[in-house]
């Protein structure tokens, strides 16, 4: 994957994306190689980390042919991406199990409420129209499962709106893109 990606860096074949294109190769041949059931192996974030590093490494591939140098760097950031992929699971896990503790617990919980609270990580955007079909419920139930989310401060309005509102569940939502600033 390593020496796919730097051999694409160099063709750059692009006039723009190469580098996104070149990250997404990376998570292609993971996938078609099946080295990962999922794809959550996220490199852009440790090249990011260590951009000018990235760049001299590419560079000293070209110009001294430095292919070992290249190697070592790519592989600490699969090891660093792997480290924060565990991590950021972790954490998601912890969040969720603390977040169905406080959903649970409380006075007005309900089973539409905890049945909610499972569907964000794949959902983690959400509006009432969405829940209703999410979940089979009728729209009434699933304002009062968003009600109590949002009570909760699972849950965040996000536009300001009275009406066509969308929550996010904002902590999961910062627990994925820590980092990334």
């Amino acid at each position: 994957m390593g020496l796919a990606h730097v051999q694409f860096e160099t063709i750059h074949p692009f006039l723009d994306g190469n580098g996104r294109i070149g990250r997404l190769l990376i998570t292609l041949l993971v996938e078609h190689w099946k080295l990962l059931d999922q794809p959550l192996l996220y490199l852009s974030l440790a090249f990011k980390q260590r951009q000018q590093e990235y760049y001299a490494r590419l560079a000293a591939v070209r110009s001294d042919g430095d292919w070992e140098g290249w190697t070592t760097f790519f592989l600490e950031c699969v090891r660093e991406a792997a480290d924060d992929g565990v991590r950021i699971a972790r954490d998601l896990h912890a969040l969720i199990g603390r977040d169905r503790a406080r959903i649970i617990s409380h006075e007005r919980s309900t089973v539409a409420a905890i049945r909610l609270l499972e569907s964000l990580p794949v959902h983690p955007v959400i509006t009432v129209p969405r829940a209703t079909t999410l979940l089979g419920i009728t729209a009434p139930t699933a304002r009062k499962a968003v009600d109590l989310l949002e009570t909760l401060d699972v849950l965040r309005e996000t536009t300001g709106k009275r009406r066509d509102r969308v929550y996010a569940y904002h902590e999961y939502m910062q627990i994925l893109t820590s980092g990334e600033t």
